[in-house]
């Protein structure tokens, strides 16, 4: 979901700078990543792929050519890496990519609150916080290799770290998205997938139900 909604959000940003300014050519590419758990993700792997070629077409946006970050395919040296030492290596990687690009911005989709996440509030901000501060100094330490040729620096932001699930699936019923184009959607025997499925569709159901316009009552006089 998170993904998607930052594909939508591009794909808008994109048609605004175009009517903004005919001449611009700067546009968005999508680098399939994966920065959340490791086990079993190799399966995985297997449905993400064609879920980001489906969202970056829908959303007329170029994927990143013959690059991905994912994990470690050695399954004992993903075990021997913590989720955070991933996404650090994935985000360095991805700002460094935008920097040879000439992209000045990156879209960190990362979310606290999933829907299998339980956490306390004070635990909540801390891993909010940690997200941000891997955002800020990933996008430092990449921009050190900025010269002349490329970007001048990169600056990566997280939109989604702090929003609920409901705020979450009330953005995607604004935006009109559809969880079609979701890893999930396609591969209900995969771990995760039935329970996403199940849960965003009732998400969504919710959503629909709140904003749905109430009819006009008549006035009697």
């Amino acid at each position: 979901m998170e993904s998607m909604l930052a594909c939508a959000m591009a794909n808008e940003q994109q048609h605004l700078q175009g009517q903004a300014n005919a001449a611009a050519t700067a546009g968005s590419l999508v680098l399939a990543s994966w920065w959340e758990w490791l086990n079993e993700v190799d399966l995985m792997i297997s449905a993400v792929d064609p879920a980001v070629v489906r969202q970056a077409e829908i959303y007329q946006l170029d994927l990143y050519p013959n690059r991905s970050a994912y994990p470690p395919e050695d399954i004992e040296s993903s075990r021997s890496q913590t989720i955070s030492s991933v996404q650090s290596r994935i985000l360095l990687e991805a700002a460094q990519l935008a920097i040879v690009s000439g992209i000045r911005k990156v879209i960190w989709p990362v979310r606290i609150q999933r829907p299998e996440s339980e956490f306390q509030v004070e635990q909540a901000i801390d891993l909010i916080g940690s997200a941000i501060d891997r955002a800020l100094l990933a996008s430092r330490l990449a921009s050190l290799d900025a010269d002349t040729d490329s970007a001048v620096d990169v600056v990566i932001e997280t939109p989604f770290v702090d929003l609920s699930n409901d705020q979450m699936a009330d953005l995607a019923q604004d935006l009109s998205l559809s969880i079609d184009s979701t890893w999930w959607h396609s591969a209900r025997t995969l771990p995760f997938a039935q329970t996403r499925q199940a849960f965003w569709a009732a998400k969504l159901k919710r959503s629909s139900t709140i904003h749905e316009p109430k009819p006009q009552q008549r006035a009697h006089l």
